[in-house]
């Protein structure tokens, strides 16, 4: 029986040489969820567009990132182990015969949790001086800890609330005022960073092109940030791929005061201050002598040989971790008690506003802590 027409070649008369059918129905027999259309297999990923489909239906990773890295080991990288088991496709990407020079971001560890570590109700007071002058003031607490709006666990997780303020006074409070409000939300367990809330303002002079500035980042996971910043009247949006050990400016203090360091040992994370990615490098020096020492330490009942010295660097980097050509790294140092609190007694920074100093005026200890907070709600 005949289903179509047949046209022999060369003449507009049927013929039986060439004969076309419809398109054939889905094999009945062929179990559901894996017929074959125009796109591929139903409910699994299909090849790149111009290759065909691999033979095993292995699922395709993401070419946003590939991770493919080149043929055999690349000069002055380490040479990483080949996986097992792999057939098909996935087999062909684990030993691609081309080197791909598209750029990654670097391999980061995962930081480790320091939630724990956050006393509810800890609150610090700083003098700021900037270039050996009274300069302002700086305050940072732990205000609290809050449920997730999304519900308790498993949809959702607890949060701990940062608060910091800084204001101008003295000879700087003449030429200008400036205040500085920031609001920060951590995971009370893990102490990543879940959103960010900064309001910078100024009156009188001010250094800048804009006289008031609202920053707004939120955190999508570890690995991303969405950051809204509006200067006055002009709003910029912005969305950060990070590696997953990227902080807030608040943040990444609290992660600092959670290190637990032998002398020489390092220290890696990054921050995001605005819209700029910055890495932070830290190296312990171990015990230190601190002179002079802070009246409010000696009140805490410390001696100038309970302190602990760190250094590091402040480097602005891009995306994939590499440091921006012709931006400068920032040195800073800071003295931190050797007990377990870990209090910040004095820190430096040559920062890009100068050489600033902040020494450590006011503690209050902690009412309670965000390990036993959490667990209670």
């Amino acid at each position: 029986m005949t289903l179509g027409p047949t046209v022999r070649a060369g003449s507009s008369e049927p013929g039986p040489e060439t004969m076309t059918q419809p398109p054939a129905g889905p094999d009945p027999d062929e179990p559901r969820g894996r017929r074959v259309g125009r796109v591929g297999v139903v409910g699994e990923p299909t090849a790149p567009q111009g290759v065909s489909p691999p033979p095993d239906a292995s699922v395709m990773p993401s070419l946003r990132t590939p991770p493919v890295v080149g043929a055999g080991t690349t000069p002055g990288a380490k040479p990483r182990p080949r996986p097992k088991g792999l057939h098909g496709w996935s087999d062909a990407l684990a030993s691609p015969p081309m080197i791909d020079a598209r750029r990654r971001q670097a391999r980061t560890q995962r930081p480790a949790d320091f939630g724990h570590t956050l006393g509810i109700g800890e609150r610090f007071r700083f003098d700021v001086s900037f270039a050996g002058n009274p300069a302002g003031l700086a305050e940072a607490e732990i205000t609290g800890i809050e449920p997730d709006p999304r519900g308790p666990p498993p949809a959702g997780a607890p949060m701990l609330r940062l608060e910091g303020h800084a204001r101008t006074s003295g000879v700087v409070s003449l030429l200008a005022t400036v205040t500085d409000d920031m609001v920060t939300y951590v995971d009370a367990r893990t102490g990543a960073a879940i959103s960010n809330y900064n309001v910078l303002h100024y009156s009188g002079f001010a250094p800048r092109k804009y006289t008031h500035r609202e920053t707004r980042q939120a955190y999508e996971g570890r690995g991303q940030v969405r950051i809204v910043d509006t200067k006055d009247d002009e709003v910029e949006k912005k969305l950060h791929r990070v590696p997953i050990d990227t902080y807030d400016s608040l943040s990444v203090m609290a992660w600092v005061r959670s290190l637990r360091l032998e002398k020489g040992e390092r220290a890696k994370a990054h921050v995001v201050d605005g819209l700029t990615l910055m890495r932070v490098e830290i190296e312990c020096f171990g015990r230190d002598r601190l002179s002079p020492m802070p009246s409010m330490a000696t009140a805490l009942g410390l001696d100038p040989d309970d302190t602990i010295r760190i250094e590091g660097t402040i480097t602005r980097v891009d995306e994939h971790g590499a440091a921006i050509p012709g931006k400068r790294a920032f040195s800073l140092r800071a003295w931190l008690s050797a007990d377990e609190r870990r209090i910040p007694l004095v820190m430096e920074s040559d920062l890009w506003v100068g050489a600033i100093r902040l020494v450590l005026t006011g503690y209050d200890p902690p009412t309670e802590t965000s390990g036993s907070s959490a667990s209670a709600r």
